[in-house]
This record gives C-alpha cells, sequence and structure tokens, in this order.
C-alpha cells in the first residue's frame, strides 16, 4: 500500500509537493537507487521516495534531536497512548526544546501553524479545546455534559458523530460546535499513517548538522535532496548560512536538488499552489526545484505545474 502526501507536521513541509518533486528527480535520474534527503524536517521526501521500488536506501537527516527522537519512536514502538495526552500551555513551554522525543511531539503537534515556538491555542480558548479533546479522544461523559451544558447542545456519545474514527469525529465536533473552519490536517492522523508505512523500518535516520552526513554511494546512483530554511522567510529554531549552503553544492560531486524560491542554480521545476491558512485567506505561492547539474535548464524553459490544496 502506498501512502502520499505523507509527513510530520512541520512549518515549511513539502507534504502536499512530494509526489511532484520526487517524480521529477526520479523521471530525470533514472538509475538512481539512494537519495539523501538532509533538511529532511517533517520527512515527507524521504517518506515518499522510501516507497518507490528503486530506491534501496533513503537517509533522512534532521538537525533537530527533538523531532529525529519522534521518528525513532514511531519507528520503533509505533504511536503509542502516551501519544494522545493533552498537552497544555506550561508543559508546551516545558518541553518544546527538549531532545526526547516528547519534545519533538510539542513541537509538530502542538505548536502554532507547527512553528515549534509557540503553543497551539490561544489563552482564550485553550480550556475549551481541552474539554473538546476529553469528548473526542477519550469519549469523557463529563466533558460531554460539559459542552452540553455551555452551549446548550444535547449531544450524545454514542450517536452520530461519535461512530465515526477519532480523527473524523474531532474534525466534525469542532465543525459543530465551535463553528469555525479547523486548516490543520490532522496531526496526530499523519503520525498514524507514518506508523503504517511498512518501508519506515528501512529508512536510515541522522540527527547532523548537513554538510557532516556521510554520502558514500555510487555517484551515478545518488541524489542528495535539500529543503533548507529558505533565506529571509519564517525562522525556524535553527538557522544556517546560505553561502556556505552553495559552496556545499558547489564542492559536492553529487547531483543536488533544492527546493527555494530563488537560487543562482537552473530552475528544473516550478510548482504553483494555493495555500488556504484560514477561512480568509487564499494565498498562492511558487515553489521552484532547482539542481546543480545534469540538464542546463534554462529559465524560461522550466516546467510548471500548477496544484491545489
Amino acid at each position: 500500500m502506498r501512502f502520499k502526501n505523507l509527513g510530520m507536521p512541520y512549518m515549511g513541509s513539502k507534504r502536499k509537493l512530494s509526489t511532484k518533486i520526487v517524480d521529477e528527480i526520479i523521471n530525470a535520474n533514472p538509475n538512481v537507487k539512494y537519495i539523501y534527503d538532509l533538511f529532511s524536517g517533517g520527512g515527507s521526501i524521504s517518506f515518499e521516495a522510501i516507497q518507490r521500488p528503486q530506491i534501496k536506501k533513503v537517509v533522512y537527516n534532521e538537525l533537530n534531536t527533538g523531532v529525529v527522537a519522534l521518528l525513532q519512536k514511531i519507528q520503533k514502538d509505533g504511536i503509542t497512548d502516551e501519544f494522545y495526552q493533552w498537552v497544555d500551555r506550561e508543559t508546551f513551554i516545558k518541553h518544546k526544546n527538549g531532545i526526547d522525543w516528547f519534545g519533538g511531539l510539542c513541537k509538530v503537534v502542538w505548536s502554532f501553524g507547527n512553528n515549534q515556538k509557540d503553543y497551539l491555542f490561544g489563552k482564550e480558548v485553550e480550556e475549551i479545546k481541552k474539554i473538546l479533546h476529553e469528548v473526542v479522544v477519550f469519549e469523557n461523559q463529563e466533558s460531554l455534559d460539559e459542552i452540553n451544558k455551555r452551549l446548550k447542545m444535547n449531544l450524545k456519545m454514542n450517536v452520530g458523530l461519535f461512530k465515526e474514527d477519532m480523527h473524523q469525529r474531532r474534525l466534525r465536533m469542532q465543525r459543530e460546535i465551535i463553528k469555525e473552519k479547523d486548516s490543520r490536517e490532522g496531526e496526530l492522523q499523519q503520525l498514524q499513517r507514518l506508523q503504517q508505512l511498512q518501508q519506515l523500518q528501512r529508512l536510515e535516520i541522522s540527527n547532523k548538522s548537513y554538510e557532516l552526513v556521510e554520502v558514500n554511494t555510487p555517484v551515478d546512483e545518488t541524489i542528495i535532496y535539500l529543503d533548507p530554511p529558505y533565506d529571509k522567510t519564517a525562522k525556524y529554531q535553527s538557522v544556517i548560512c546560505h553561502n556556505e549552503l552553495m559552496e556545499y553544492i558547489k564542492n559536492s560531486p553529487y547531483k543536488i536538488y533544492m527546493s527555494s524560491y530563488e537560487s543562482e542554480l537552473p530552475c528544473v521545476l516550478e510548482l504553483k499552489h494555493r495555500s488556504s491558512l484560514s477561512a480568509t485567506a487564499n494565498i498562492e505561492t511558487v515553489e521552484k526545484l532547482f539542481c546543480n547539474r545534469g540538464g542546463g535548464v534554462e529559465m524560461k524553459e522550466r516546467k510548471q505545474e500548477v496544484l491545489f490544496e
């Protein structure tokens, strides 16, 4: 079974674009067998690539130790009951910079916009969100009674929305009760889908700075993919020197693809897409894929595809 759009929630994730990006890499390099994803983050490119039959090895590398620990736990133990606990503001602040799996969970599931810094909910809605969490995740009757009391409703635990799976219940509950659009894609559901990926056991996981990852597979069968924090955009927990990154690319014997908005490298693919970040925003953006060699693609000849998120 192949999963599309798979990845841990992560700011700047290529989850919606991963199929197109991996298609481009494989179509342009039919002999590729090894892919090194050196700024892997949520891992969408790694998880897409490892599902392709011709790929023998994928290296997931990420500098954020907590996120790496989270992926290692999923790889070893799967999604366990502790993943579903409620994380309040104080717990998030205490653990968000932790280097264990729970710190990683706080970063990718419980941060606003998956920015790994700010708590997911505002203070004015945190209490009601917790009650809803207890109803939807744990089917807590006392919490349901509290919801009915506050909103003057008569929802029943064993009918209607509670016959659906946890993710469906959660989304429906939020739509029907608090009447707001849920732009998040179900972070825990993404982790559950990741657990079901059989090839995950074959994924090599690394926790290093990109330039320290040893790439030792045949040059003609190897691709390096880079998705660094974009220059002059939203700040991540770690920053890089883009000049040093370009030197790394120029000095490498390997064929390298890099996602970015702009680069001095030739552009081989544009992905134009719209991302609805809220009920009132409809933002159009263009993601570009650049390559250091093997195409000589002029900017006016590059491929452009239009996607809709």
